[in-house]
């Protein structure tokens, strides 16, 4: 052998020994042993590296040797190999072999799936993409083709793209349908393009393809937890469309084959949150709540699932409050905060918890503390983009409150810009619509009763062009209460005295399909017939309508609207009274009327403690109950109840009820000058709070002070709490005022 040769013979020596190992590689690949194939795929590489001209063997070397890393969960060494590969393939001479071609195409399709598994969705998408679009030149390869455009499907859906999900799945499934054995893989399709379809909220849809999904399955042996996916897909989509038993069934079958497999702690937990929020949809509110609870129980022994531990508190809050349980409610709302507070990415759902505190905040009758955090949720959800329903959700619901407050022009802007944001929002004409109702409440309270009367009419309108079929039984309700808004302004503004618009609301009301939802409406109503009949001296007819409004109201569960009623009541009995000649007939009628009165004189008296703050206590009470006390005050006149009077007088001045003002004679209760033609109410009259007699100037500016009682002693009278007790003990040791407490309001009778 001369020397020219030996090196010819070593490269041959070489090759074959590293064409052996790299067949012993390929064996151990095909067998599973992936340990023994990365071994010798990588000693096949190192003895190519010797041999001239191999780089296509090298990087058939790398392939395999990456195959094995995949299969052996070393994703970041697969990734690697498949690159080095991909580079070597590249610098290859243009050569028509199919099997080279292949390998370079598999070696862009493996790469895509390592940085898939890498969380790389873009990265991986991009290599799918030119690994089709490669494979698509090789005849043959149509599985192959299939496989990336399911996986780029993968990517995009990880992308939130999920039309673009869509388009892939559809087209893979189309390629698998033509290839024998791939039932698996099309059941893969349709599951994930029914999830696709379901995000997209065709529900209908995604409900299809997953059934679809479920029958193929179940033709593949081992794909119990597959099958499980499908039913528990079908679940959502069967809430999405409101079908709440359907939704249920499939959410407990779906946790009986979960049950069955290991390590599903986490989607068994899944279908009893969405079992608890079925039942919600179906109005079994006890056995919503026993699911929410064994949902969040397994949720807490499965690590990352913090999110999902604070949706089932979130979730179970609404259930609490149609418990009547809002206490509850509100600490479910507090705890999902704190746990959304360490999510990142949670601002929305930090902000659902706020305002939904604040709705039970505002049943709790902490109005500013309601008012406070549904602030603090339009302020988070600013924050996140295509939030604008959320925010004009916050806006509207802080109307209502700020109306509580007294604060009617701050309860207007709220309403306003929430009107303006809804504006914004496709499908919000009911929202708008309930805007605009609500803002026309607020400026009949202002006493601009014409512009309530456009607002009621603009609602009208609203609803009457834009209400689609699922929205009718809920938009006529809302037309109703337009209806009655717009009798009302007409009746102030002396265009008629009539109940025509609120018997056309009661006649919407008392239809089967509103009549269990709309007893307060009813009651509404009818209280504004008994305005009506008053005014026009049907005094029957006004009590019979004011007697079957307060009913109503019981009936509802709101036994302290059915008080509110007693003042219009008492004053039609008294008005009655001065009608009857019998002086026993009209005393009873004014017993009767006394006692509405000072039950409800007691419930407004105590239901302003429920403000904190001075300012706020003020205007409530000059809203709500300086009128009843006058009433109250000369009814008892009437009776010729002196005693009683000094009760009243007493009791509302020690608890700090009365703002005295201590400037003056010619000052008002708000401090402003009062002319000698101006009338003095009955509590000023009573009480003396026009006489300069028993005011000092040091006192000025005083509000809501204990002051002596008429005809009573001051010293005893200035140890009593500034806040409802139990009762109150006055110094000539008649009965306190009965039910002067936390208690629903009783009837107190004085004889």
């Amino acid at each position: 052998m001369t020397d020219d040769e030996q090196p010819n013979e070593s490269e041959d020596e070489l090759r074959r020994r590293a064409n052996e190992s790299f067949s012993t590689g390929a064996e151990a690949l095909l067998r599973g042993d992936y340990s023994e194939a990365l071994s010798s795929c990588e000693n096949a590489l190192a003895l190519y590296r010797g041999v001239p001209g191999s780089e296509c063997d090298q990087a058939c070397c790398l392939y395999n040797s990456g195959v094995a890393l995949m299969r052996l969960g070393d994703w970041w060494g697969a990734l690697e190999r498949f690159d080095r590969a991909l580079a070597l393939y590249r610098e290859l001479p243009e050569i028509d072999r199919d099997q080279v071609r292949f390998l370079y195409n598999s070696g862009i399709d493996n790469s895509g799936i390592m940085l898939m598994r890498l969380g790389d969705w873009r990265g991986a998408l991009e290599r799918f993409d030119r690994a089709l679009a490669l494979y698509r030149e090789l005849p043959g390869t149509e599985r192959k083709q299939a496989d990336c455009l399911y996986n780029s499907g993968v990517a995009l859906r990880e992308l939130g793209d999920w039309r673009g999900a869509l388009e892939r799945f559809d087209r893979a499934l189309a390629l698998y349908r033509e290839l024998p054995g791939t039932e698996r893989k099309q059941a893969d399709c349709l599951y994930n393009s029914g999830v696709a379809l379901g995000e997209l909220g065709d529900w209908r849809g995604g409900l299809e393809h997953s059934e679809w999904a479920l029958v193929l399955y179940r033709g593949v042996p081992g794909t119990e937890r597959k099958q499980a996916d499908c039913l528990y897909s079908s679940g959502v989509a069967l809430t999405g469309l409101g079908d709440w038993r359907g939704a249920l069934e499939r959410f407990d079958r779906a946790l009986a084959l979960y049950r069955e497999l290991p390590g599903t702690e986490r989607k068994q937990a899944d279908c009893l949150h969405n079992s608890g929020v079925a039942l919600t949809g179906l109005g079994d509110w006890r056995g919503a709540l026993e699911r929410f609870d064994r949902a969040l129980t397994l949720y807490r022994g499965v690590p990352g699932t913090e999110r999902d531990q604070a949706g089932c508190l979130y979730s179970s809050g609404p259930v609490l409050d149609r418990l009547g349980d809002w206490r509850s409610a509100l600490e479910r709302f507090d705890r999902a905060l704190t746990l959304f507070r360490g999510v990142s990415g949670s601002e929305r759902d930090q902000a659902g918890c706020l305002y939904s505190s604040g709705i039970v905040l505002g049943k709790l009758g902490d109005w500013r503390g309601a008012l406070e955090r549904f602030d603090r949720a339009l302020t988070l959800y600013r924050g996140v983009p295509g939030t604008e329903r959320d925010q004009a959700g916050c806006l509207y619901s802080s109307g209502p409150v700020l109306d509580r407050l007294g604060d009617w022009r701050g309860a207007l802007g709220r309403f306003d810009r929430a009107l303006t944001l809804f504006r914004g929002v496709s499908g919000s004409e009911r929202d708008q619509a309930d805007c605009l109702h609500n803002s026309g409440i607020v400026l009949g309270k202002l006493g601009d009763w014409r512009g309530a009367l456009k607002r009621f009419e603009r609602a009208l309108a609203l609803l009457d062009q834009h209400t689609p079929e699922a929205d009718r039984i809920e938009a006529e309700r809302t037309g109703a209460r337009c209806v009655q808004g717009i009798g009302a302004c007409l009746v102030n503004l002396n265009e008629a005295v009539f109940p025509n618009h609120f018997t056309r609301a009661l006649e919407v009301f008392r239809r089967p399909e509103h009549v269990d939802h709309t007893k307060d409406d009813q009651a509404s109503c009818l209280r504004l017939i008994g305005n009506c009949r008053s005014a026009t001296g049907d005094l029957n007819g006004a009590v019979d309508a004011y007697q079957q409004a307060q009913e109503l109201h019981r009936e509802a569960g709101h036994p302290e609207k059915a008080t509110e009623i007693n003042v219009p009541l008492a004053r039609v009995l008294k008005r009655k009274a001065a009608a009857i000649d019998s002086i026993f007939e009209r005393c009873a009628l004014l017993e009767e009327s006394l006692n509405l009165t000072i039950e409800a004189a007691l419930y407004l008296d105590r239901s302003r403690f429920r403000l904190d703050r001075l300012d706020d206590r003020q205007r409530w009470f000059q809203a709500h109950a300086q009128s009843t006390m006058d009433l109250a005050l000369d009814v008892a006149a009437e009776l010729d109840r002196p005693h009683l009077i000094s009760d009243l007088i007493a009791t509302w001045r020690t608890v700090g009820t009365l703002d005295v003002p201590r400037t003056g004679p010619s000052r008002t209760a708000g401090g402003e000058s009062r002319t000698s033609d101006q009338s003095v109410t009955a509590t000023e009259h009573f009480t003396g709070a026009n006489s300069a007699k028993e005011m000092s100037e040091e006192d000025e500016g005083s509000a809501f002070v204990a002051g002596p009682a008429v005809g009573s002693q001051t010293a005893i009278i200035a140890h009593l709490p500034r806040r409802p007790g139990p009762g109150l003990l006055m110094p000539h040791h008649r009965t306190a005022l009965a039910g002067y407490d936390q208690a629903p309001a009783r009837t107190a009778a004085y004889r």
